[in-house]
């Protein structure tokens, strides 16, 4: 069970630094404004 959520949670934390990478990058839409 403890590695099912180690798991878990590593793959979150990965899906949340796409997330803010895909988040980052969109700068130029911001700067069109």
């Amino acid at each position: 069970m403890m590695f099912a959520y180690v798991s878990l949670f590593v793959v979150g934390t990965l899906a949340a630094r796409l997330i803010v990478k895909q988040r980052a990058q969109p700068a130029r839409v911001r700067a069109r404004r």
